[in-house]
Order: structure tokens, then C-alpha cells, then sequence
């Protein structure tokens, strides 16, 4: 299937921005990429006129969240610190794999059983890995077991990042943070749960 798809360069400090049509899309959504792009995608049966008219609506916080990026990647060029797009494509690189060998791992060393005292079949299940740029947590699940990831992972180091991801595993069996929850994390972390949960507290997200 030919997406249907147009750029279009701005003179306001947005700069170049793709609009891209999708069957699956359901309202005009905007978004600036780790390398300062921005791409709009919108319904088929939406115009680009009307999706135009939504970009300049929020125009103003776009173009401040762009021109902050941009300051971020020149700041990294300078200074040769990876950028965040760099620190994007190395997470979406080791996160998940890492997340695969955390799932091996706890599989191999710790048995769930249910309520009856039956042993339960995989509980560590996860269907897929999520990469994403958040502000407000390390980690998240879902209830379809979906596990969400913070790119920044991979700048903390590696027993902190194992911690999240045991976490978000963990929670995979207690959605919640119970007695049972956070016994099972410190059997997973060897008994170190409540330092490397300190430790993490004092890094800066």
C-alpha cells in the first residue's frame, strides 16, 4: 500500500514538515522527531488544508519543542555528546534484546504458582518492547503486555537498567506493587531491591 504523502517547507520556524495520510488514523496528530522533524499524520478523508490548519493551532509549542531539540543537537555536536537521536537508535539496538535475555533469565531462576499452588505457564510473557523519549517514568506495561521503555536506559548503568526491565516484567505477574510484587523483585534482584530502587531514585529523568 502507497502512503499518501506530502512536505511542505515553512518560513515560521517550522521548517520542513512531512504530512503523511493513514487508512488506520482516526484525527490529525502532530510530532517532532528525536532530529527535530515534523510529521503530521492525518486521516484519508481528512485535507491537508484542515490538517495545515491544526499544525499552526499548536504552532507555538511545536515550534519551541523543535527549536529545543535542535539546541540539544547542536549542544551534542559541539560537545561530541550523542544526541538524543543517537540515543534513540541505540536503545531501540539494546533494549529489547536486553529485555529478552532479562526474560530468559528470570524464567530460568524463579517459578510463579497461583493462588491453588499450581504452577503458572509463562508468566513473563511479554508480546512487544516500546521504545520511547518519557519524562515521567522509566518504564511502564500494559494490560495487553506491552512493556514501554525509556530510551534513556541506556545511559544508566547496567544493573539499573535490568532493574526497570525486571520491574516492568515483575509487574507482568503483580499489576500492582504488593507484598507478592516486590517479593518477587527482590528474588529476582538477589535481594537488592530496595538499594538499586534507592539508587535509582537519585537519577535525574
Amino acid at each position: 500500500m502507497t502512503l499518501q504523502s506530502r512536505t511542505v517547507k515553512y518560513d515560521n520556524g517550522l521548517g520542513e514538515v512531512t504530512y503523511t495520510k493513514y487508512p488506520q488514523s482516526r484525527s490529525v496528530r502532530v510530532m517532532v522527531s528525536s532530529k527535530g522533524e515534523i510529521k503530521v499524520t492525518l486521516p484519508t478523508y481528512t485535507s491537508y488544508q484542515e490538517a495545515e490548519r491544526f499544525l499552526f493551532s499548536v504552532g507555538g509549542s511545536i515550534v519551541a519543542k523543535r527549536k529545543e531539540i535542535l539546541s540539544r543537537l547542536e549542544t551534542a555536536r559541539q560537545t561530541g555528546a550523542p544526541s538524543l537521536y543517537e540515543i534513540n537508535k541505540l536503545a531501540h539496538k539494546i533494549l529489547p534484546q536486553r529485555t529478552r535475555q532479562m526474560y530468559e533469565l528470570m524464567s530460568s531462576k524463579v517459578k510463579i504458582r497461583d493462588s491453588r499452588g499450581n504452577l503458572v505457564e509463562d508468566p513473563f510473557r511479554y508480546n512487544r518492547v516500546a521504545i520511547k523519549n518519557n519524562s515521567s517514568n522509566w518504564g511502564s506495561c500494559s494490560t495487553l503486555r506491552n512493556i514501554n521503555l525509556n530510551m534513556n536506559l541506556v545511559r544508566l548503568p547496567q544493573e539499573l537498567m535490568d532493574y526497570v526491565i525486571a520491574h516492568e516484567l515483575c509487574h507482568l505477574v503483580y499489576p500492582n506493587h504488593s507484598d507478592r510484587f516486590h517479593k518477587l523483585l527482590n528474588a529476582i534482584t538477589d535481594g537488592k531491591e530496595k538499594v538499586l530502587s534507592a539508587r535509582l531514585k537519585r537519577v535525574k529523568l
